[in-house]
């Protein structure tokens, strides 16, 4: 094998490196859209549980202090449940545009145009896997939020319980 053909070889191989790589994303960016939902799920249907119990506790005139920590509760679950709207908004995911591409690097020997698509591919890997990141932290906020409601929730359950 001679250099050029050594070089071509390689460059192919970056290429399906980065093509790899943007597939390994896809897959993770499909993976946390559909956990954000579920979080939106979960936190939709515990708002009317709480409106619910809050409201009937609160109609029983047993204990106006539960008021608050009921407030808390469905306050985290509604904020949780607008952080994932949030993150589910259409995001700045990149993609390469391959008539653009055609267009822009036609005229270049095949080893720049495998280099340069691996290298262009290899930029929008690396600006996808921030927005990933970005929804990994939101989506780790709203189990966050989840838990904290659910926490409040259960220790105000068991304090009206133990008052009654």
């Amino acid at each position: 094998m001679n250099k050029e053909e050594e070089e071509l070889q390689k460059a192919k191989f970056f290429f399906k490196l980065a093509l790899k790589s943007d597939a390994v994303l896809q897959k993770a960016n499909e993976r946390l859209n559909e956990k954000i939902k579920g979080f939106i799920a979960i936190s939709a249907t515990l708002v009317p549980i709480v409106v619910g119990l809050g409201y009937y506790i609160l109609t029983q005139k047993t204990a106006n202090w539960v008021f608050i920590p009921f407030l808390l509760s469905l306050g985290s679950f509604v904020l949780s449940i607008i952080i994932g709207v949030f993150i589910q908004r259409p995001t700045g995911f990149r993609f390469l545009n391959p008539k653009k591409f055609k267009r822009k690097w036609d005229q270049k020997p095949l080893i720049f145009v495998v280099y340069k698509s691996a290298s262009t591919w290899s930029d929008i890997v690396a600006k996808n896997k921030r927005v990933i990141n970005s929804k990994e932290f939101w989506l780790d906020a709203m189990l966050g939020l989840i838990c904290l409601g659910s926490a409040i929730l259960a220790v105000t359950f068991l304090a009206l319980g133990l008052t009654m």
